[in-house]
This record gives structure tokens, sequence and C-alpha cells, in this order.
């Protein structure tokens, strides 16, 4: 139990915390995201509420604690009368144990980077990066919209990004993924950063890694799907398509920048845009002609950085039988900062800046 005593006696981490649009309310919790999405403040921050001695917070990122004292835990939570308890870090290969051995605990939280992981009984809070609306509390400056805007899109989602100097941020992301991905991850993730919002082969992908590594095939495939697990990707499906090829988005837009000199703002907006829709906890699809389609509310998206009002209206003309075909009764066009409105055989469509979009959804 010597690690344990030691995580135990240990204090908090002191991180700043800001409130989110979601917090641990449950008394048994399971909380999913990416890295970097604020895991282990919201952790802290819910175990702060307990006295020191309540509480027990457990990283086993920490190199120094034995996985294998784990297994005397209840013993040391009820030796030392501790009424909350949080792991960060559990997979899906490990968080049934855990979960058993804390069955009588009654305050219980556990963290993991893995998507796949889920507990019957716990509620499970999904915690992705921070949207724009979150971004806008964290950052704190006192500046218009569009520069907010600007800033929100050098930043990126990621939390401690919020709180620095923009200039910084590639360097501080790809230190981040030098210390929890491998090279092959690494390498994949690059390759993804110049097809943000095209389709991706995996083969492709395959066969510029080969050029530069010995590397298999099944690793490439098993780590793009370590990588999707971990919500660094997501790849984007087309609508009634299942065999076609898919979209692939980072799950912090910024990342692209971080990994690519290509300065190609539209697919980086397009990226932001994806980001913002986690909101609306539904499916999304890709269709050859909208970026973004969600049937559950008959809406289809479009992202179009810089264009005249006129110009962009007669694309929506040309696109109504399109819209009809998939029922579509409302086509958002994202703008960096045009605005207007119209409204054909039933079809409205709205011309927004992102900044205003964001905050509307």
């Amino acid at each position: 139990m010597q690690t344990l005593a030691q995580a135990y006696q240990t204090p908090l981490k002191h991180i700043k915390y800001i409130s989110r649009k979601l917090s641990i309310t449950s008394p048994k919790t399971l909380l999913v995201g990416a890295s970097g999405t604020g895991k282990t403040a919201m952790i802290c921050e819910y175990l702060s509420e307990f006295k020191d001695e309540e509480r027990l917070y457990v990283d086993l990122h920490d190199m120094r604690f034995v996985l294998s004292e784990i297994g005397d835990i209840a013993d040391f939570v009820k030796q030392n009368d501790i009424k909350a308890v949080a792991i960060d870090g559990v997979s899906s290969q490990n968080i049934s144990l855990f979960a058993k051995h804390l069955q009588n605990v009654s305050n219980v939280v556990f963290s993991s980077e893995d998507k796949d992981c889920n507990l019957d009984d716990y509620a499970c809070l999904n915690l992705n990066y921070l949207d724009y609306e979150e971004f806008i509390l964290f950052f704190r400056k006192n500046l218009d919209e569009t520069l907010l805007f600007s800033h929100f899109l050098a930043h990126g989602g990621a939390v401690a990004s919020a709180f620095m100097d923009a200039s910084l941020n590639a360097s501080f992301l790809q230190n981040e993924l030098r210390r929890k991905f491998s090279q092959v991850e690494i390498l994949i993730l690059i390759e993804c950063a110049d097809k943000i919002s095209t389709n991706l082969s995996t083969y492709e992908i395959y066969k510029n890694l080969k050029l530069r590594l010995k590397i298999s095939k099944d690793s490439v495939y098993n780590s793009l799907r370590a990588l999707e697990k971990s919500g660094m990707i997501y790849l984007l499906k087309k609508y009634n398509e299942s065999s076609s090829l898919k979209r692939v988005y980072f799950g912090n837009f910024a990342l692209k920048n971080a990994l690519s000199y290509k300065k190609e703002f539209v697919y980086t907006l397009k990226n932001a845009v994806f980001c913002e829709l986690f909101k609306l906890k539904t499916d999304v699809f890709y269709t050859n002609e909208i970026d973004f389609y969600i049937p559950n509310k008959e809406l289809g998206i479009i992202t179009v950085p810089f264009s005249d009002v006129s110009i962009t209206l007669l694309r929506f003309n040309k696109l109504l039988p399109m819209l009809k075909s998939y029922g579509i009764k409302r086509l958002q066009i994202i703008s960096v900062s045009t605005q207007g409105a119209s409204v054909k055989e039933g079809i409205k469509c709205e011309i927004l800046p992102f900044y205003q979009w964001a905050l509307s959804l």
C-alpha cells in the first residue's frame, strides 16, 4: 500500500478551474475526454469539496504509482475512512476491475481518454475541448467579437491553450503529443493535418509512411483506430453511403496549424465548425454538396469564409433541388463576417459569422 499512501498524502494538484457547461453531479461518475480537455481539473475541483483526509486521488499516468496496489484500495479506503476516490487515466481494459474494488465507496470518479469506456450505474460525462462560448469565459479578455474569434482560431480548444500566448501554442501541442502518443500515431496525425475535411484513405497514409519508416498496414490501421478512440481524430461518415471514405477532423482544430505549415484557413474553420456541432449531441454526416448534414434537425451547413452575399445566395438557389431531396428545411452558411438571409420554396438560408452562429447553438 506504499504508493496508495503516497497518493493519499499528496496535496491535490493546484489547477486553475473555471466552470464548464458540464460538471460532476453524480456520486458515481465516469468522465471521458481526449487529452487536454480538462478532466483532471474537473476532478480536482470535485474532490476539493471534501476534506483532505476524506479524499484519495490516484493518477495512473504517474509512473511512480504501482498498479498492482489497486487490489489493496478497498482496504486502504476503509482503513482511512475515505469518502471520495478519483482515479485518473483508466481504460476500457481495467475500469471494471477498479469499479469492483470500489463498489462500496460512496463517491467515485473515473476519468479516461478511451471512448470505449463504459460502466453500468455510472453517470457518463463526455468532456469535449472548449467550445467557442467556453473559450470566451476562459480567455477573459475584453475584446470585440471579431478579435475573440481570431484568438479562438489561434488558440484552439485545449484548456491550457486558453491561458497562454498564441505564439506558444504550436510547440505546446506538439510537446503534448510527444508525451502521449507513439511515433507512428504522431506521423498519422501529421498526415491527417493536411487532409482535414477531405476524404481519408488509410491505405494512402500507409503508403506515405512506408516511404519514411518500416511499417505494416496493421500498425497503421490499429494506430488510426487508437487515435479515434482517444478523441484526437473523428471520421465523419457520408450520408447513406457507409462504404464511402470518411472525412477526417481533429477533436482540437488547432492541431492542424500545429502540425502543418500549410495555411488553409477554410479547413481550419471547417474543423472549428465541426467541433461546435458536438453541442447538438446528434448524428452528423457529410454529402457531396454540403459540409455537415444533420437529419434530426433538417439542417445543412456549409462553410464559406469569404464571399459576397449575392454570390452566396446564388449558390443557395442552385442547391435547392439537393436540399429538397435531403429534406433540409434550413441551410446555414458559416462565414468570417458576412451576414444575410433568404427564403426560397420553404427553405431558409442563413449566412452567419462563426462567432454569431456558435453562440446561437
